[in-house]
């Protein structure tokens, strides 16, 4: 009986441990639907507050997806900043080159920037006349951001740097985050489920002398 109740309490304090410490995945959309100036450097700053994630979690994985409809893609920078200040690039004119200074011909975007994905979006060829879709790797690592603070200003840059084709619309873009609690929070939890265990045991050699 007394190898049970041990057995018992231990599992307890394993199964806290993980739930604790495993990573979550959280999906936060925003829909700007804003015009991007043409011809503009200083282009446009979206931030968006994520506040739903649990306390103190931190950026281990992150996916962005990019709704975008006129313009000229080659044209397009765009940027995240994570709400700790660190920063990387999405798109910096994809598909120019040293033969080719105008990029990517196609008019919108619809794709989803991973770093798992095979193909990368600064020099995959397009496909013309359709608007570029799919998963591809973004200009710079997303892993830049792992680390980061999950909750708190999520801030997307977006400039469109050449004339002639048309403004460009951000009509959304969304943030898938994996993120797990903060170290402190793990230990915490670990400590009190070991404070449990040893207040069972506790009881368990009570009972046992009664």
């Amino acid at each position: 009986m007394k190898t049970r109740t041990k057995t018992g309490l231990l599992t307890g304090l394993l199964v806290v441990v993980w739930s604790t410490c495993r990573a979550g995945l959280y999906s936060e959309s925003f829909s700007p639907n804003t015009t991007i100036p043409e011809g503009n450097m200083t282009g446009l700053t979206f931030a968006e507050t994520v506040s739903d994630l649990p306390a103190g979690s931190f950026v281990t994985g992150l996916m962005v997806t990019l709704d975008v409809s006129g313009g000229y893609n080659g044209e397009f920078v765009i940027s995240l900043q994570a709400p700790n200040g660190a920063s990387m690039s999405l798109l910096n004119r994809p598909g120019v080159t040293g033969g080719d200074p105008y990029g990517y011909g196609g008019s919108g975007l619809n794709l989803t920037l991973s770093d798992a994905a095979v193909s990368p979006i600064q020099s995959t060829p397009e496909t013309a006349g359709a608007v570029v879709t799919g998963p591809y790797q973004a200009a710079g690592s997303l892993a830049a951001l792992s680390g980061s603070p999950a909750n708190g200003p999520w801030t997307l840059y977006f400039a469109d740097v050449g004339t002639g084709a048309g403004s460009p619309t951000l009509n959304s873009f969304s943030l898938e985050i994996t993120a797990v609690p903060e170290p402190v929070n793990v230990a915490l939890g670990v400590f009190a489920a070991a404070g449990l265990l040893l207040q069972g045991g506790r009881a368990c050699r009570q009972r046992c002398r009664k």
